[in-house]
């Protein structure tokens, strides 16, 4: 499968017999001392930590439905290829199919956890594998997820993922209706400001949109850390000739006073053609409250939208 880019982007411990009971001691002192020097885990990374481990595990193991069961029953997941199912039943029922077909086996690399009360957003990067017509393949790329404590149980309610390399080669997957949307009016300004001004060339007043510790993981490329390096990935993309002809915020809702969690669509129109994808974006609110991207996910679709 040919995605539509938007952006041109052991330890080993060896010890001598003589010296092995001196080396061990020293060594498990240190392991206790940066143990101790660690930062203590918050609860909504313990929490998070322990929903991608079992979907990890059970994913792995063949259990579709399983990791179907933790996500909320009106739970979404927007996969990097553009198929975007809801509800428990049917993202276990999807993710079975995958697994059946393929025989995937997935990665999950966590990054960044925000806690908001009941509500968790978190960042990462996944890899998954598996075998089509004989021939091993891979994907690849990054995810948001927002995680809900609903009666004391965590579920997840909605996973957002893209591709970070230009070429994938598993199977898009089927995808239902989109659902109504919600509450995305809350967004859009700030999808208008950002097509606006980056259609008329300014880079510099897009990127300004972003916290200055803001991640952007836009498709086909590695995430991008900080105002600067967004700014750089945008400009790249305006040069190329690659411009929005919309950006639409589907569903948002606030988390705190603070900070808001968004999906939404988008569409391009480029060298190559017309495009499109997803996205999903927490958002921060600046001193005069309007809203600034902290995390921003978006993957192009092989056929637009």
């Amino acid at each position: 499968m040919r995605i539509r880019t938007l952006a041109p982007f052991a330890l080993a411990l060896t010890v001598a017999c003589g010296g092995a009971e001196t080396e061990e001691a020293a060594m498990a002192e240190e392991t206790t001392e940066a143990m101790d020097d660690a930062p203590a885990m918050s609860d909504a990374e313990a929490a998070m930590t322990e929903i991608t481990d079992y979907y990890e595990t059970h994913f792995n193991m063949g259990h579709g439905s399983m990791v179907g069961d933790r996500y909320s029953e009106d739970g979404l997941l927007w996969s990097a290829s553009g198929a975007m199912v809801h509800g428990s039943a049917a993202v276990g029922a999807a993710l079975q199919a995958r697994i059946d077909a393929e025989g995937s086996q997935l990665a999950i690399h966590p990054g960044e956890t925000m806690g908001f009360g009941d509500q968790i957003v978190s960042r990462g990067h996944y890899v998954l594998t598996g075998t089509v017509d004989g021939a091993e393949v891979r994907n690849s790329g990054y995810y948001m997820a927002v995680a809900e404590n609903v009666d004391g149980a965590w579920s997840l309610k909605g996973v957002v993922s893209n591709y970070d390399t230009p070429d994938q080669s598993m199977s898009a997957g089927p995808a239902m209706e989109m659902p109504e949307g919600m509450g995305g009016d809350l967004i859009q300004a700030s999808g208008d400001y950002f097509a606006t001004h980056y259609n008329m060339g300014h880079a510099s007043m897009v990127a300004n949109t972003f916290t200055e510790n803001a991640v952007a993981m836009m498709p086909g490329e590695r995430a991008r850390e900080g105002r600067a390096a967004v700014e750089e990935g945008l400009q790249a993309m305006f040069d190329a000739g690659v411009t929005f002809s919309g950006i639409s915020g589907w569903s948002a809702h606030e988390l705190d006073e603070g900070h808001v969690v968004g999906i939404g669509t988008y569409g391009t129109e480029g060298p190559d053609g017309a495009g499109g994808g997803h996205f999903a974006g927490l958002y921060s609110r600046g001193e005069d409250g309007g809203l600034m991207l902290h995390w921003l996910v978006m993957g192009a679709h092989a056929s637009g939208m």
